[in-house]
């Protein structure tokens, strides 16, 4: 999945009676059918499809609550190419030379910074549908002292 370096957001205003009203970064989205709540979903997955990434999601009751999360594309069959063994690798794309062979290597995308208090301590806290799609391989980092420290979430 191709991630922008600035996510589109998805404005999702509920009335009072429940229903939606959504917009792409100041474009209608669905403005020719009703939507209700149990339609958010659904319809999350109708813009991260066709967009082909995920999206950040602000949600405004009539009450005046928010609430912001991230909806990423629902999973694809496969969306992984495979090449041989020495072919070379397609473009565009990440690369990166020197590992051992067969090791594994991973990518880390940054989603939130805190800084430790006095004591070296940290909390982190994600939009649920987030740390939902990412429960495992989730490491914490500290950029100065590049100590790595594996989040364990419960299942």
């Amino acid at each position: 999945m191709r991630i922008p370096a600035v996510l589109a957001t998805a404005h999702v205003d509920v009335d009072a009676d429940g229903h939606l009203h959504i917009d792409i970064d100041g474009k209608p989205f669905a403005a020719d059918r009703p939507l209700t709540r149990n339609d958010l979903s659904s319809a999350l997955d109708e813009v991260t499809t066709s967009l082909g990434t995920a999206v950040r999601v602000q949600v405004r009751e009539s009450d005046g609550t928010t609430y912001t999360d991230i909806a990423t594309p629902p999973q694809a069959e496969s969306t992984v190419d495979i090449s041989e063994p020495g072919a070379a690798l397609p473009m565009p794309g990440l690369h990166g030379t020197g590992f051992t062979p067969g090791e594994e290597v991973a990518l880390a995308f940054v989603v939130a910074r805190r800084p430790a208090d006095a004591n070296g301590q940290t909390a982190v806290h994600l939009p649920p549908a987030l740390a939902a799609a990412h429960r495992h391989g989730l490491v914490l980092l500290g950029m100065t002292s590049q100590i790595i420290v594996t989040v364990e979430q419960p299942t």
